[in-house]
């Protein structure tokens, strides 16, 4: 029951990464348009896709334990979630998603699939660079 529970929550934080990021890389993309950004972002996003699909392989049943239906906090939207006031609010809420979700994701496979760890650490710190690279970006647009 445990171990579904903790592939539940795995779940929904590669959900939100893998949206945070595409948000991210959209951002990089059109309103920025620079290309090493972008295929930094890309590269991100890409390198977890592959490290959520051996995940998903490794660890039978983590879309399967999916409660969309079910979940406690799906009509919750916070205050500051439904109102951004700047490109520069949207892509520090983004990269906070991510950051965030990629943390939780680490620590709870510490319990039951330690190896990609590390992996996503690595790609959480990514992001951290990543953030202070469009932010800059953005004071010279």
């Amino acid at each position: 029951m445990i171990d579904d529970k903790i592939k539940r929550i795995i779940d929904a934080n590669c959900n939100r990464t893998r949206e945070g990021l595409r948000v991210i890389e959209e951002i990089g993309r059109f309103l920025l348009d620079d290309k090493s950004i972008y295929a930094q972002i890309k590269t991100i996003r890409h390198s977890f896709c592959e490290l959520e699909k051996e995940l998903r392989s490794e660890i039978s049943g983590i879309t399967a334990s999916r409660e969309s239906s079910e979940d406690v906090g799906k009509e919750y939207i916070p205050h500051l979630e439904g109102n951004r006031q700047s490109i520069d609010s949207l892509v520090e809420a983004n990269c906070r998603r991510v950051e965030e979700a990629m943390r939780v994701i680490e620590e709870f496979l510490k319990l039951i699939c330690p190896r990609p760890v590390a992996d996503i650490k690595e790609l959480r710190f990514e992001v951290y660079t990543l953030e202070k690279m469009i932010k800059y970006a953005l004071t010279k647009k």
